[in-house]
């Protein structure tokens, strides 16, 4: 089954990729956190259909852009533009390579918010239902059967 963290790692690798010699923060970072730098999350994942064997998942991924700031604590516009635009276009391929699977993309997003850009990637795959050890008492044959009702003083069956 395809994990979170792989998704995590496959998603930090193609930043580092696109990023190098960035420091990436995943689910938190420090008060005062290194510009420029990448924030990965993992929002809630759903589970929207499948049958008994397999199972249909969305689950959408945030990466965010910080960029370097001024005295104003503003982000130049240009360079973030490029940057979202890098990221943008090394995921336009349209799958994200985790491991030996290739989760579809169903959705890429970005916005401004204010030094940083914030692009929401929303995945789509199947994966193969966790399945239940059901222990069942084996069947019993015709001939246990006979012989207990024998044995219990009955008749025939």
């Amino acid at each position: 089954m395809t994990t979170q963290k792989d998704i995590m790692d496959a998603l930090n690798d193609l930043t580092a990729h696109c990023f190098p010699g960035r420091t990436t923060y995943r689910d938190a970072w420090p008060e005062q956190f290194t510009r420029p730098s990448l924030f990965l999350v993992a929002e809630p994942r759903e589970e929207i259909g499948g049958n008994r064997y397999t199972v249909e998942l969305k689950q959408v991924f945030g990466v965010q852009i910080n960029d370097t700031v001024d005295d104003h604590y503003e982000a130049d516009t240009d360079r973030l533009s490029e940057e979202t635009d890098r990221l943008m276009e090394a995921l336009s391929l349209g799958v994200l390579p985790v491991g030996d699977r290739a989760l579809h993309i169903d959705k890429l997003a970005s916005e401004r918010v204010e030094a940083a850009s914030v692009i929401k990637v929303t995945l789509h795959w199947f994966d193969d239902r966790p399945q239940r050890k059901t222990e069942q008492p084996p069947a019993a044959t015709g001939l246990d059967i006979v012989t207990e009702v024998r044995n219990n003083g009955g008749g025939t069956v």
